[in-house]
């Protein structure tokens, strides 16, 4: 994830993305489902974010809709959007906009939404005054920090992306390192441990876009199928989703690896009975 290193500095500046830009304007949009366990034996966990259509594309045309709602309101206005497209520090922008506080396993938290949401901005030379940033109400809870299976919390609010199972199952590219086929447990494609522990999500609304909807073809295809999917059906399987984001021979790869900790898991319960 070297990507991240690079130029730093645009990420701060709302000028880099747009000349003469004096503000940005930060949206979210709820994502949460039901719990993303498995439907079945055989079948993996998926994170919320990725089971549903594609996030980028769903925010991006609601985005677009209001970019030209403003230019239309204030002509000669000039506008340019953002959904996990541009290296922007979306996150602190979000807080400082108003929209919630940086919890300590590094997600952004809504009072009432809670965590599982999608951030969207619009970045325009219209100056606009600024909404008073949310302060932090974590307190002394550490669930999210205790939940981490793999210890990615160094410690509050720093994410250690080397220890969490999403990097290894979404961005790592060939063989798992040692240890980590079986630390990625029965998550296919991302984690959402530290979300789900949150007290914050605890009575967070559920959405209601139907987009983000669980799709049958993502959290009803088996491991097994998953493991034995040539290249193109996966393709045309995945098209359209933020799966997309795994490549073909990473997804079989977290499959077999899947499968192998499921299959463990029923041998040692089997073992106790």
């Amino acid at each position: 994830m070297g990507w991240m290193a690079r130029d730093p500095e645009r990420r701060w500046e709302p000028e880099r993305i747009l000349a003469g830009a004096r503000s940005v304007i930060v949206v979210s949009m709820i994502y949460r489902t039901t719990a993303s366990v498995p439907a079945g034996p055989g079948l993996p966990r998926i994170s919320r974010y990725a089971h549903g259509r594609d996030y980028h594309e769903v925010v991006g045309e609601r985005l677009r809709v209001l970019a030209e709602e403003l230019e239309r309101l204030a002509p000669g206005t000039r506008t340019r959007i953002a959904c996990d497209t541009s290296p922007i520090a979306d996150k602190a922008f979000a807080r400082e906009g108003g929209i919630g506080w940086i919890g300590k396993n590094s997600c952004l938290i809504h009072p009432v939404d809670g965590s599982f949401t999608f951030l969207g901005e619009i970045f325009t030379d219209l100056e606009l005054p600024p909404d008073p940033p949310v302060r932090d109400h974590c307190g002394s809870c550490t669930r999210c920090l205790d939940a981490c299976p793999t210890d990615a919390f160094p410690e509050p609010y720093v994410l250690d992306a080397n220890r969490c199972i999403a990097y290894w199952n979404i961005e790592h590219r060939g063989p798992f390192g040692p240890g980590w086929s079986e630390a990625i447990g029965d998550w296919l494609v991302g984690c959402d441990i530290c979300q789900d522990v949150c007290p914050w999500n605890r009575k967070a609304p559920l959405t209601d876009v139907p987009d983000f909807q669980p799709m049958p073809s993502l959290v009803e295809t088996t491991l097994e199928e998953w493991a034995d999917m040539g290249d193109d059906e996966y393709r045309a399987r995945i098209r359209g989703t933020a799966v997309s984001r795994v490549k073909p021979s990473d997804m079989r790869r977290n499959a077999e690896a899947v499968r192998a900790n499921q299959e463990r898991e029923i041998d040692k319960d089997g073992g106790e009975d």
